[in-house]
């Protein structure tokens, strides 16, 4: 494992902190370990690994916030997950060229990589770190250690993207800072299914903004009933829903209660599966997701 490599990486401007993860022993923190206590660093640990086993095949990046930081995580061989805690003085160009390294030196010897990196970087000061402000909060910084997931990367040679705000996810109650959908009466009319689409719609693409829609087009598709009915409900790659094409020009037909019935079973499947990653995730459906008429068609009621 080459030395200067890790030496360059950890003085690398903007550079806060570094985990290695890997679901087995005690993951190793440098620097985290100086902004988080015991039970904060178990619980961004089992998150990342939570989050990441949603992740399908052929990503191997994303990123997230975490207590006002950006932070980027890769995963390497063997199930090891490295972790780069950020903040708002890191130079990304910089960044950039030698993410790619670390990694590669990582991977050198996977096996002993994190009993490796303790030794080198156990002794170092991280250039980022303002030791004087380390675990105090922004006020607009929700409190909770758990971390909120922005969005996943393709496998590739390049790290993630620049991060974007986003929602919170993980093991623990996400807070979520955007403001409730207004609210509609319910009708007293059954919904068309160009009303059930729009609902469907309206739930899938909040619940990807903390997954990413892959992920949440895998969830639809697992959970859906098996049914001939549900299938003219098509859900696209991007978790996005459309009619049958074949039964388009039937959008405005009402649904009858029966097949209101397979709509709320199919929703309450796809709840039930996110809730394994979001444990909140029900709560935040029913006061954040849906206005009370999409309420009405989607979930069911005691």
């Amino acid at each position: 494992m080459n030395q200067e490599v890790i030496q360059s990486f950890l003085n690398l401007q903007g550079i806060a902190g570094i985990a290695l993860i890997d679901g087995r022993s005690r993951p190793y923190f440098c620097g985290i370990d100086q902004a988080l206590n015991f039970q904060q660093k178990e619980a961004l640990a089992q998150g990342i690994l939570q989050v990441i086993e949603t992740i399908p095949e052929g990503f191997d990046s994303f990123e997230f916030q975490f207590t006002g930081h950006d932070v980027y995580i890769y995963k390497l061989k063997h199930g090891i997950v490295l972790l780069v805690l950020t903040n708002h003085s890191l130079v990304y160009a910089e960044y950039l060229k030698i993410i790619k390294d670390l990694k590669a030196t990582l991977q050198e010897d996977i096996a002993n990589a994190i009993a490796t990196f303790r030794l080198i970087a156990g002794n170092m000061t991280l250039s980022g770190i303002d030791y004087s402000k380390m675990g105090q909060r922004d006020p607009n910084t929700a409190a909770t250690s758990s971390p909120s997931v922005v969005r996943s990367s393709q496998a590739t040679t390049n790290p993630p993207v620049t991060p974007s705000p986003s929602q919170e996810s993980a093991v623990s109650s996400p807070a979520v800072s955007s403001s409730p959908v207004a609210s509609a009466k319910p009708t007293s009319s059954a919904p068309s299914l160009k009303e059930v689409v729009a609902a469907f719609n309206q739930l899938s693409q909040f619940t990807a903004d903390y997954l990413g829609p892959h992920v949440i087009s895998n969830y639809w598709k697992s959970t859906r009933p098996d049914d001939d009915w549900l299938a003219q409900f098509q859900v696209d790659r991007t978790a996005r829903f459309n009619l049958d094409p074949a039964i388009a020009s039937n959008a405005q037909q009402p649904v009858i209660p029966s097949e209101s019935e397979l709509i709320q079973t199919w929703v309450a499947a796809f709840i039930k599966r996110c809730t394994v990653v979001i444990r909140d995730f029900p709560a935040l459906v029913e006061q954040k997701a849906l206005t009370d008429a999409q309420k009405v068609i989607l979930l069911k009621r005691p």
